[in-house]
């Protein structure tokens, strides 16, 4: 396929995190330390983000990961988080998380223009709290109020973007606030090869059922 390998590289990555989700932790002192991360595919029109994109969230769909689209709002994508509560085991004991997958091939209609809002939740979301709440009003008083709460976060996010876009999307607060420290960009400025005509072949299919496999 045409894509750099540092797309299909990081794709990949992006893949083993997501499937991850909180199911496996680092203790690094008091801190414990999950693989969510955010990977940011950045390059000009036509070097092939979203072809390598797709690749891996071909894999995850047959592994029925929880995921997001392109633009939810921040109060969707809360909900979104809120309702994604799963449980798994450790051993004898059982646990719960609020895992979520953000896949978007436009950074900018994920983001929108200089939404620091959304980037502050963003920001906060990343280090995967065991608890998050959120209040919003509902109605004209001033008391009439709900709170949304996320048990224990895990987002895995994965865009792709050109270069000339991101100063509309992440203003200086943002960057002084930690949001661009979260990210990892990886950038390249032209496709990896040309391939006239991309060939899937049974061994691809084969590949492609391992590395299903593989991650369940």
């Amino acid at each position: 396929t045409e894509p750099p390998k540092s797309y299909h590289t990081w794709t990949a990555i992006h893949c083993i995190a997501a499937t991850l989700q909180r199911k496996v932790w680092l203790t690094f002192g008091s801190e414990t330390i999950f693989p969510n991360m955010y990977i940011v595919l950045v390059g000009p029109s036509g070097s092939r983000k979203g072809t390598a994109m797709r690749k891996g969230k071909d894999l995850l769909d047959a592994l029925q990961i929880p995921m997001t689209g392109d633009k939810p709002t921040p109060e969707q994508l809360i909900r979104k988080l809120a309702d994604s509560s799963t449980s798994f085991k450790v051993g004898s004991e059982l646990k719960y998380q609020c895992a979520l997958a953000a896949f978007s091939p436009e950074f900018t209609v994920f983001l929108g223009q200089s939404d620091i809002k959304f980037l502050g939740f963003l920001t906060d979301w990343y280090d995967c709290a065991n608890r998050w709440e959120y209040e919003t009003k509902h109605g004209t008083k001033k008391d009439d109020r709900n709170r949304d709460e996320i048990v224990n976060l895990c987002l895995n996010l994965f865009a792709g973007t050109a270069p000339e876009w991101i100063p509309t999307m992440i203003p200086l607060e943002a960057v002084g606030g930690g949001f661009t420290s979260r990210i990892l960009f990886i950038v390249e400025k032209t496709k990896g090869k040309t391939v006239p005509k991309e060939r899937f072949l049974q061994e691809h299919r084969d590949l492609r059922d391992m590395l299903i496999r593989d991650l369940q």
